[in-house]
């Protein structure tokens, strides 16, 4: 165990500005992902700007109006996950029993690990 802070803002604090992530997003969503890194890279970096998105909506609106930009964030959470545990590096063992946030909480400590591996 760590004794890192945690929670989304920190796992996020030196994402970059979502419209620049939704761009790069847009830019690569379109090419053909020319191994299984970036295939990866693509995924978790949508997952991860729909997740700041998602929370974006749910500290400035009433949560009827966030729960679309919730929904999305927890599939796209799933679907890396299920990805991952395809191309073997995530169990998917009890998955049936992990909810939204958990799913959500995957993705924030892969970018989190993400984010560390480019720094290096």
């Amino acid at each position: 165990m760590t004794n890192e802070p945690s929670g989304p803002h920190v796992v996020y604090a030196s994402a970059p500005d979502i419209a620049a992530e939704i761009e790069w997003i847009a830019r690569h969503a379109y090419t053909p992902p020319t191994d299984a890194s970036a295939d990866r890279e693509l995924r978790l970096r949508e997952a991860a700007a729909l997740d700041r998105i998602a929370l974006q909506e749910e500290a400035t609106r009433p949560s009827e109006v966030a729960a679309e930009s919730i929904a999305t964030a927890v599939q796209a959470a799933e679907s890396l996950a299920a990805y991952d545990a395809k191309h073997g590096t995530l169990t998917y063992r009890g998955a049936e029993l992990a909810g939204a946030e958990d799913f959500r909480a995957y993705v924030r400590e892969e970018y989190r690990a993400w984010r560390h591996a480019q720094a290096s």
